[in-house]
């Protein structure tokens, strides 16, 4: 891993962004995390514990996750509250196209934190 800035993902965002059918992609996640480190950015990519029931690639998400690239959250957990603590914790920017406005009043910083990106064939640009 890089050792550029650190950027919180949001990885169920992400898995979603470049669905057809609505199924979230693994790859879309694959990509997105192997753009970020060429760029030199250590993503710390945060996926919901249902996305796992949920992508196209189970096996290979929770491959994933079992290696370190990715952080489940746990069951239960709220996983944009995930993203915006570690965000917190680590003093980071989210990588995200949500807006986070259910969470906006308990936490001014976080529009100044959230950046947005788009798809690309190799993966995510930030905008």
């Amino acid at each position: 891993m890089g050792k550029g800035k650190v950027l919180v993902v949001d990885g169920n965002n992400i898995a979603y962004s470049a669905s057809q059918s609505g199924i979230p992609q693994v790859q879309t996640l694959r990509a997105a995390i192997r753009s970020l480190r060429n760029n030199d950015y250590r993503p710390l990519v945060l996926v919901s514990a249902a996305l796992i029931h949920n992508v196209d690639e189970p096996d290979e998400l929770q491959a994933m996750i079992s290696a370190g690239d990715i952080i489940q959250v746990s069951r239960g957990q709220n996983d944009d509250l995930a993203i915006i603590r570690m965000s917190q914790e680590k003093y980071a920017d989210i990588v995200t196209n949500d807006r986070f406005l259910d969470w906006l009043d308990r936490y001014p910083w976080l529009s100044s934190r959230v950046r947005r990106y788009r798809l690309t064939p190799s993966g995510i640009i930030l905008v």
